[in-house]
């Protein structure tokens, strides 16, 4: 099994350049511009970045469409994933020289494509166990060790196994035989996570704004939802994009209790920032 290499940095800035066009709406600019004045009001952490996201409508899917890859930004309406790519990277711009809507994109398209470059559809971070290896051997994330967790390997297939789920891979069957190769690479990849029995015990070792990625039992996938944790008075809660509230929240449950309550959900992975 490949093992991810830990990269401590610290006083990141990306520059990296856009290398495919960017697709958004002008509303998507007002929306940054007034994350602008927003952060300005308050601070630059981690966790104040994301509460400017509460409210924000959930809507999946906002990363596909029929045209080419391109980077697609969207800041009126967010997935699970879109949430944590969209929040880590204006966090990461705030703490670089340059705030401008242009290099948001530049770690946005860092942060979502494979060593950051777009080279079509099959380059995008689909399965979020990748998204986390990649982003840890691009120095963006670690992943911490919390005592006592299990190994993890994933066993993903489910998107070559379910081509016509995708319209992407629908209107291009020579890419699901490539996506199988692609997901038997990230199978060779391992990880440690904390089943969901084992939550509360581990709760000491989280911060607030660690990425959590949920694992699910369901054959082919590795994450069914991803989120940001937040610490209050000892205890972890899921601050994430809610399919059942329809918007960002920050949830009412512990992070513990929201797992017990969802059968398929087996534990969790987690990521932190390198600092």
């Amino acid at each position: 099994m490949k093992q991810l290499v830990i990269f401590l940095i610290s006083g990141m800035v990306f520059t990296p350049r856009l290398n495919a066009q960017i697709r958004y709406l002008p509303e998507d600019t007002v929306v940054f511009n007034r994350f602008l004045q927003y952060a300005r009001q308050g601070d630059y952490s981690m966790i104040h970045t994301a509460r400017f996201f509460i409210d924000t409508p959930y809507v999946g899917g906002t990363l596909d469409g029929d045209s080419e890859e391109q980077l697609r930004v969207n800041l009126r309406e967010l997935d699970c994933v879109t949430f944590v790519e969209n929040t880590i990277a204006l966090y990461l711009m705030l703490q670089s020289n340059r705030h401008t809507f242009d290099n948001f994109c530049s770690i946005l398209q860092r942060i979502r494509y494979r060593d950051g470059i777009i080279n079509g559809y099959l380059s995008r971070l689909h399965y979020f166990t990748e998204w986390l290896g990649n982003n840890r051997q691009k120095e963006i994330i670690n992943l911490p060790a919390v005592p006592g967790c299990h190994s993890f390997t994933p066993e993903v297939s489910y998107m070559s196994t379910h081509c016509d789920a995708y319209p992407a891979l629908k209107t291009h069957p020579d890419w699901c035989s490539q996506m199988s190769a692609i997901e038997k690479s990230i199978n060779e990849l391992n990880f440690c996570y904390i089943p969901k029995e084992q939550l509360k015990d581990s709760e000491t070792h989280f911060n607030t704004g660690d990425i959590i990625a949920i694992t699910t039992h369901t054959a082919g996938l590795d994450v069914a939802h991803t989120g940001l944790a937040l610490v209050q008075n000892g205890r972890v809660y899921l601050f994430h994009a809610s399919s059942e509230a329809k918007k960002v929240v920050i949830s009412e449950e512990t992070l513990h209790d929201y797992l017990a309550r969802i059968k398929n959900h087996s534990g969790i992975l987690t990521g932190r920032l390198v600092r």
